[in-house]
C-alpha cells in the first residue's frame, strides 16, 4: 500500500477501507424486511403503482391503507421514496435486493469519508482510518441493516459529496463545480429534512473563506436556488409542512435535549452498551450524568480551536506550511482552525438540534449524519499538535485495535436486524419498561404462530402504559383468535375509552359483541360509529346485519339500504339486503334487488 518513496497509495489505502466495509455488511443481504419497512415498502400500494413523478407529490409515509396522522406526513423524502420505488421494479418483493443497496451506499459514504478527510488534511492513514470508522461503526449499523433508514445513507451521500465539491472548488475553479454543488445539495435535502443544515455550514465557509472563491456569487447561488426549489416541491406542490418538533424541544426542554446529545456522543465514542430504543426516563428528562457529558461535548472541544484561532492568527491569515512539508504533501493546506471549526459545527448542529428523536426510532441514526463533523474536528486538533512520528504510530495502533473491536461489535449486533422476531426480543431484552418494545415482540410472535406467548407480551405492554391503546388493540384481537371473547370484549371498551373519537373502535367492539351474541349492545356500538362517520358503507352494512340477525327487519332494511345507495358496487351489503326483504316477506323486492347486480 506504499510507493518506493514510503509515502501510502491513496486509492490503495482508501479501497482497502471501503472493502472491509463491503465485506461487514454483506451478510445482512439474507436479512429480511423489519419495522416500518412493512408499511413503507411490503403493504404499500402507492409505492408499486405510483409514477416517479407521483413520489415526489406526496409526503413520505404516504400509504392508502394505513390511516396517517397530520404529524407523520411532515416528513418530505421523495428522493429516499424513489430509491425504494427502483428497488421495488427490479427486486420486486425480495429483501436481498434493498439490503444490497443499502450496502452499496453505505460503503460509497466510507469512500467519500477517506476523500473528504484527505481533502482537507493531505494525510492518507487518518483519511482511511476516518473512512472505515464511518463505514462500520457499531452504533450506527441500524442505518444499513435497516431498508427503511436509507433516508440516512442517501442524505450522507449527497452531503459527503457537497462538501468534497466545496472544498476541491476552492483550487479548481471550473464552472462545472457550483453546479454539481447546487445539485448534491437539492438531492441531499430530497433524501433527508436534516441535510437542510449542511447549506448553512458551507455557507459559514465560504464566508470565511471568500478570497480563495474567484464566484463566489455563483457558490452563494447554488446554495439559494436548490433550497428555493426544494420549498417549491414541498410546500408548492407536495403541500407537506414542516415539523415544529425541532425547535420545540430546543426551547422546551432543552436539558432533555443536552442529556440525549451527551448520551449519543458516548455511544459514539464507547458504541459497547448500546441499546436499539431508548424510553423517556430521568436520565434524559432531568439533571443526570448525561447533563454533564453533554456540557462536555459542547465545551471541552471550545478551549483548543481559541487556542488554536489565536496561534493562527499570530502566524498570519494563512496556515503556511514550510517549503519541505510542501513538497512532502502538494495538496493544499487548509487553515487548521477553520476547518476545526468547521468540524464543530457539523457536529453540533447535525446532533444537538436532533437530539430528541433517538426516542422516535433505533438510536444511532443521527450519528451517521454527525460523526463525520467529529471526524474533521478531532483530525483538525491532532493536526495541530503536530506530534512525533512515534508518537503518531502508536495512536494509528490504537485506532486500528478501535476499528478491530468495532467490526467486532458490529458483527455481534447485526443480526438483532436478521428478522421482526429476532429486532422484536432484542427490544424487550435491551428496554424490557418499554411498552411499544413488548407489543412489537408480541406481533411478532402472533405472525409465528405463538398465541399464548403473544397474549402475555400484550399484557405486559398494557400494564407497562395502560393507555396505550395499541396494546389493547392487539390484545384483543389476540384473544379473539384464542377464542376469548369476553377477554377481547373487555380490551375492546378499553379502546372505545381511550378512544371515544374513533369509529373503528366502536366498530370493532360492537363486531366482537355480535360474534358473542350480545346483538342489543352491538347494534349501540355500531350507531355510535355512525354518529362519528355517518356516510360509511361498512358501518351501515354491518348495523343492517345485526338489525337483520336479530330480527328487526325494518331498520335493518333502511340501513343495508342506505350503504348501498352510498356504495353500489358493495355486494355484500346488496346481499345483506335482498336476505333482508325476504325475511320481510318481501321476495319480489329481494328479488329486484339480486337482479340489479352487474
Amino acid at each position: 500500500m506504499t510507493r518506493k518513496s514510503g509515502r501510502p497509495r491513496p486509492w490503495l489505502v482508501f479501497g482497502a477501507a471501503s472493502l472491509v466495509v463491503l465485506l461487514l455488511y454483506l451478510p445482512t443481504l439474507q436479512y429480511d424486511f423489519v419495522w416500518d419497512d412493512g408499511t413503507l415498502i411490503v403493504n404499500n400500494p402507492f409505492l408499486s403503482q405510483a409514477s416517479p413523478f407521483e413520489l415526489f407529490t406526496q409526503g413520505f409515509w404516504s400509504n392508502p391503507k394505513v390511516e396517517m396522522s397530520q404529524s407523520d406526513m411532515t416528513y418530505y423524502r421523495p428522493l429516499s421514496n424513489l430509491s425504494l420505488y427502483v428497488d421495488r421494479q427490479v427486486w420486486g418483493l425480495q429483501p436481498s435486493g434493498y439490503h444490497l443497496t443499502n450496502v452499496i451506499i453505505n460503503t460509497a459514504v466510507a469512500l467519500l469519508t477517506c476523500l473528504l478527510l484527505w481533502e482537507l488534511f493531505g494525510s492518507v492513514w487518518p483519511a482511511g482510518l476516518g473512512g472505515l470508522l464511518v463505514g462500520i461503526h457499531p452504533a450506527m449499523n441500524c442505518v444499513v441493516t435497516f431498508i427503511s433508514n436509507r433516508t440516512y445513507l442517501l442524505a450522507l451521500f449527497f452531503i459527503l459529496v457537497s462538501c468534497y465539491v466545496l472544498l476541491r472548488g476552492q483550487r479548481d475553479h471550473r464552472r462545472f463545480w457550483p453546479v454539481l454543488f447546487g445539485v448534491s445539495l437539492l438531492l441531499g435535502a430530497l433524501a433527508l429534512e436534516a441535510s437542510l443544515v449542511f447549506p448553512a455550514l458551507a455557507a459559514g465557509w465560504l464566508l470565511l473563506n471568500r478570497t480563495r472563491y474567484r464566484r463566489l456569487m455563483s457558490w452563494l447561488a447554488a446554495i439559494v436556488l436548490p433550497l428555493a426549489f426544494y420549498l417549491l416541491l414541498r410546500l408548492g406542490i407536495a403541500r407537506v409542512p414542516f415539523a415544529s418538533s425541532v425547535t420545540y424541544w430546543l426551547v422546551a426542554a432543552p436539558l432533555r435535549v443536552i442529556n440525549t446529545f451527551g448520551q449519543q456522543l458516548q455511544l459514539l465514542l464507547f458504541p459497547f452498551n448500546q441499546k436499539v430504543i431508548y424510553v423517556k426516563t430521568e436520565p434524559f428528562t432531568g439533571f443526570s450524568v448525561y447533563t454533564i457529558l453533554g456540557l462536555l461535548f459542547l465545551s471541552l472541544p471550545l478551549y483548543p480551536l481559541i487556542r488554536l484561532g489565536r496561534r493562527t492568527g499570530r502566524r498570519g491569515a494563512n496556515d503556511a506550511s514550510s517549503g519541505a512539508e510542501r513538497k512532502r504533501n502538494p495538496r493544499p493546506r487548509f487553515e487548521t482552525d477553520t476547518v476545526g471549526w468547521f468540524g464543530y459545527a457539523w457536529m453540533v448542529l447535525f446532533l444537538l438540534p436532533f437530539a430528541h428523536l433517538l426516542f422516535l426510532g433505533p438510536s444511532g441514526r443521527m450519528l451517521y449524519l454527525t460523526v463525520p463533523g467529529v471526524l474533521v474536528l478531532v483530525t483538525a486538533l491532532y493536526q495541530s499538535t503536530r506530534p512525533q512520528r512515534a508518537t503518531s504510530r502508536v495512536l494509528y495502533g490504537l485506532l486500528l485495535l478501535y476499528a478491530a473491536a468495532f467490526s467486532v461489535q458490529t458483527l455481534r449486533r447485526n443480526p438483532i436486524w436478521h428478522s421482526q422476531l429476532s429486532l422484536s426480543r432484542t427490544m424487550v431484552l435491551e428496554a424490557p419498561e418499554s411498552a411499544g418494545g413488548h407489543l412489537n415482540y408480541g406481533a411478532a410472535l402472533n405472525k409465528a404462530g405463538r398465541t399464548e406467548e403473544a397474549i402475555e407480551e400484550f399484557r405486559t405492554a398494557v400494564r407497562i402504559d395502560p393507555d396505550f391503546a395499541e396494546s389493547h388493540i392487539s390484545l384483543a384481537f389476540a384473544l379473539v383468535d384464542r377464542g376469548d371473547l369476553t377477554g377481547a370484549i373487555r380490551e375492546f371498551r378499553e379502546v372505545v375509552r381511550l378512544r371515544p373519537e374513533s369509529p373503528r373502535a366502536h366498530n370493532d367492539l360492537a363486531l366482537t359483541l355480535k360474534h358473542n351474541g350480545q346483538l342489543d349492545a352491538a347494534i349501540v356500538e355500531y350507531r355510535a360509529a355512525l354518529q362519528l362517520e355517518p356516510n360509511s358503507p361498512v358501518t351501515l352494512n354491518n348495523l343492517g346485519f345485526a338489525y337483520l340477525t336479530a330480527g328487526n327487519f325494518g331498520p335493518a332494511i333502511e340501513a343495508l339500504r342506505t350503504a348501498l345507495r352510498l356504495a353500489p358496487d358493495f355486494e355484500a351489503a346488496r346481499g345483506n339486503l335482498a336476505e333482508a326483504y325476504r325475511a320481510a316477506g318481501m321476495p319480489d323486492s329481494a328479488a329486484l334487488v339480486e337482479g340489479s347486480e352487474q
